[in-house]
């Protein structure tokens, strides 16, 4: 996979022949640095149409409630909208972290959308998943 962003927060992967995308999180992340964060992987998924994610939560902290409020309204709609299929997780072992995304993943619920989500422990697992064919 070839990096397309990182700092001390996120790292950002993809591959385009797989048409997968790939971000790695780690600790907390506020305001315009986690929403230029969401804005990368978005970029990301639109220029190579990518149709496969992974989202590696495990070391991420917290989201703040007005990041929360913003990723619902912007974030969550254009993934809905967006190339991807399948988005795999690796959850977050911080409370907080989790019951934001699943606050989420209740968003995305609303939305009319082809996206698959599902919540992995195992990162192979989760690979093995992602790169299963797609039924389009």
């Amino acid at each position: 996979m070839q990096v397309y962003f990182k700092n001390n927060f996120v790292s950002i992967y993809y591959n385009k022949e797989s048409r997968l995308g790939k971000a790695v999180w780690n600790g907390h992340l506020e305001g315009a640095e986690l929403r230029e964060a969401f804005l990368l992987c978005l970029e990301l998924i639109d220029r190579f149409m990518l149709t496969r994610w992974l989202a590696d939560d495990r070391l991420m902290k917290s989201i703040e409630p007005a990041d929360l409020e913003w990723s619902k309204q912007n974030y969550i709609p254009r993934i809905g909208n967006s190339s991807l299929l399948r988005f795999a997780r690796l959850p977050s072992q911080f409370q907080k972290n989790l019951e934001a995304v699943n606050a989420m993943i209740e968003q995305s619920h609303t939305l009319k959308t082809k996206v698959v989500p599902l919540d992995f422990t195992d990162e192979q697992e989760a690979m093995d998943w992602l790169m299963e064919p797609l039924e389009v």
